[in-house]
């Protein structure tokens, strides 16, 4: 959809023109900077090999509203037009904004092709907190380095402004401020309780501590045939080797009954991977309140734990499913 189309000859030129897929090839050239920093390139193979970074959402942008590439935006508008496809109702939740690129990318997906979704932007911004007592990752210190957090944190205002600077609309979009931990309790609480479900659940929150806390309060709400995305995936790391997220992610799946085959994980980009929801599962939500209220997460562990080797062969079974 986001992908350049080909035509040769006369007859290209009356073919119908996909005015909504150029609009989203633009806009995903914005937002990643891949349009500023590559079309400048003095020879082709110079283009060839700035876009490929860009592509696989490589280089930390300068210019850019967005981390991702183009294949993980690309990503979030196939799913997001599967889930038309396939009638799943429901809601749009990002849980790590930083500058806004993708959220105003899904936005802009859902906006041009008319569907009825409303938005939700979850972040602290503020940056990423340390890990916290009896955190189940507590190596995961880097984040809430100065350096680092200076650079991670951008407020609200920030977001807003690159809507408008980039003429996306905000109606339906809200923003929910805070660390998780403290946020998507009374999310949770608000869209229970007025039946509203999700469609698709994007994770971009780097820490295991951020990630179960965005699965125990939000993965229940997610319709059955929707979609989940983790962002700071790392399809070739091992365990415990880069992203708490991804521990965090096989550790719910595992305890949860979900590491089958109807919950295949499929790799974007090498970095983000994403699954569907095949059926619901009774949530360990009491386990994870009192983890919270006590510091010990050791219940939301699988035992026995996970390893590489464990990790090797479910990326093996994945790798094969396509």
């Amino acid at each position: 959809m986001i992908q350049a189309e080909s035509g040769i000859g006369h007859d290209a030129l009356h073919a119908p023109v996909d005015v909504e897929a150029a609009y989203l090839r633009m806009l995903a050239g914005l937002l990643t900077s891949s349009s500023l920093m590559c079309e400048a390139a003095v020879t082709q193979a110079k283009y060839l090999t700035c876009m490929r970074m860009y592509i696989m959402g490589g280089p930390w942008p300068k210019l850019g509203t967005t981390m991702a590439g183009h294949k993980r935006l690309q990503n979030v508008a196939t799913l997001l037009l599967n889930a038309r496809s396939a009638n799943v109702a429901g809601s749009y939740v990002e849980c790590g904004v930083w500058r806004g690129g993708m959220s105003i990318f899904a936005k802009a997906v859902i906006e041009v092709y008319q569907m009825q979704r409303r938005v939700y932007l979850c972040d602290s911004f503020q940056g990423l907190p340390p890990p916290r007592s009896g955190s189940l990752r507590p190596d995961e210190t880097i984040y809430a380095s100065k350096s680092l957090n200076a650079t991670l944190a951008k407020g609200e205002d920030t977001v807003t402004r690159n809507f408008y600077r980039f003429g996306v609309s905000m109606e339906g979009v809200r923003m929910v401020p805070g660390y998780f931990v403290d946020s998507l309790p009374g999310l949770r609480a608000e869209l229970k309780g007025r039946g509203e479900r999700l469609a698709l659940l994007r994770l971009d929150g780097d820490m295991y501590d951020s990630t179960i806390d965005i699965f125990y309060n939000l993965y229940d709400l997610v319709e059955v045939g929707g979609f989940i995305i983790v962002d700071d995936f790392g399809w070739h790391e091992d365990l415990m080797e880069s992203w708490g997220a991804k521990d965090a992610v096989l550790d719910f799946r595992a305890v949860h009954g979900i590491e089958d085959d109807a919950h295949i994980f499929h790799n974007i980009d090498d970095a983000g991977a994403w699954f569907r929801k095949a059926r619901n599962v009774e949530i360990r939500h009491h386990q994870y309140k009192r983890g919270v209220k006590d510091g010990n997460y050791s219940a939301l562990r699988p035992m026995p734990l996970l390893t590489a080797k464990d990790y090797a062969h479910l990326r093996h079974k994945w790798d094969r499913a396509g």
